[in-house]
């Protein structure tokens, strides 16, 4: 599973943005027996309107979201490439990570003094910035600054957020999965079971079955796909296989084969031989 390292200076609250991206954790951790969810470890849900709609129609048993995997790294100070504040011990933790959320203090707080003494974004932005490219470290980084009110505020491609009250989060965790080049789609097992699953942008067919099952891919004969927006459009009878063939006589599932590049947002059913 890739991961995102959220970083920044201390005090910056990196602790509090990752207790909030916490309340979206992915429950079902069993879902997951590979990953080691460990304190500083979120396995957070992904917001998707179109599965949340998708469930509505057809009203599943059960339902797994698209997740994401958030590691809270320790705060960063000038110099943590030469070792200050423990440093090289954090720049091993973020080389491990396939992302960065860097979050940046915006907010006033006398009972929680600013690490250089006054709040200054683009300076705390600067140093974080030059400790990982002094250290060698070039992921995609979002940056994203900590505010105590959500306003208007003229900073280009940054997320902002409160990270107290969790506003912005979805929004972030929205674009942390962009930033890993994530796409999503969907499988619906039977009609009882609806899955979200993240892909890498520009697999194919077969590394998508791949995903949700080896055996799916070592068997794979082809496989059937309809743009989420278009099955909800039809909508579905109480009968789920009845209203995929619906949307097959009205010409909206497409028979693609093993080297079809999947699409985000798009359902899709494997057929395969053992």
């Amino acid at each position: 599973m890739l991961s995102v390292g959220i970083v920044g200076l201390p005090n910056s609250g990196k602790s509090t943005l990752f207790n909030a991206l916490l309340k979206r954790q992915q429950a079902l951790v069993a879902n997951y027996p590979f990953t080691t969810i460990e304190p500083n470890v979120g396995i957070v849900e992904v917001p998707d309107d179109d599965l949340i709609a998708l469930v509505d129609l057809i009203n599943p048993e059960k339902v797994v979201p698209a997740t994401v995997k958030f590691i809270d790294i320790a705060g960063l100070v000038k110099d943590a490439h030469q070792g200050e504040g423990l440093g090289n011990k954090f720049l091993a933790k973020i080389r491990e990570v396939d992302a960065i959320v860097h979050i940046i203090r915006g907010f006033e707080a006398p009972d929680v003094p600013h690490f250089y003494g006054n709040i200054d974004p683009k300076r705390d932005k600067e140093i974080v910035d030059l400790e990982l490219e002094l250290a060698g470290i070039k992921k995609p980084t979002l940056y994203v600054l900590n505010v105590s009110q959500i306003g208007n505020l003229p900073l280009d491609n940054w997320i902002i957020v409160n990270a107290k009250t969790g506003e912005g989060v979805d929004q972030l965790i929205k674009a942390a999965y962009d930033l890993l080049g994530l796409i999503t789609f969907y499988t619906i097992k039977g009609g009882k079971e609806v899955t979200a699953w993240p892909l890498k942008s520009g697999s194919t067919a077969l590394e998508a079955a791949a995903k949700v099952h080896t055996d799916m891919a070592k068997g794979f004969i082809k496989a059937e796909v309809i743009p989420v927006g278009e099955l909800l459009k039809i909508g579905l009878p109480a009968n789920w296989r009845g209203g995929w063939t619906k949307a097959k006589a009205l010409g909206k599932i497409a028979l693609v084969g093993k080297d079809y590049i999947i699409k985000d947002k798009e359902v899709v059913e494997f057929k395969f031989n053992l």
